[in-house]
């Protein structure tokens, strides 16, 4: 997968070991972005986005629910 303006990697705990995603976000008409997850050798595993409540929540893909927050923490981090 190629790399662009925008996108950044983080970190993840999955069960025993430590795994790198690729987060590309994307700009949605609504205003709340959606950010697609791509594991490292580009196949797209996720997406999610940011309830007003301030929830994570995956739209497509199959992680488990301690993933997604996981993802959610490291991409509310990556932001600030």
């Amino acid at each position: 997968m190629e790399t662009s303006a925008g996108t950044f990697e983080i970190m993840i705990n999955e069960g025993s070991e430590m795994k790198r995603l690729i987060i590309r976000p994307q700009d949605t008409t609504d205003g709340v972005p959606v950010y697609h997850g791509y594991s490292t050798d580009g196949i797209i595993i996720s997406q999610l986005r940011q309830e007003p409540t301030g929830e994570w929540i995956q739209i497509w893909g199959d992680m488990p629910p301690d993933s997604v927050v996981q993802i959610g923490k490291a991409i509310t981090h990556h932001m600030a």
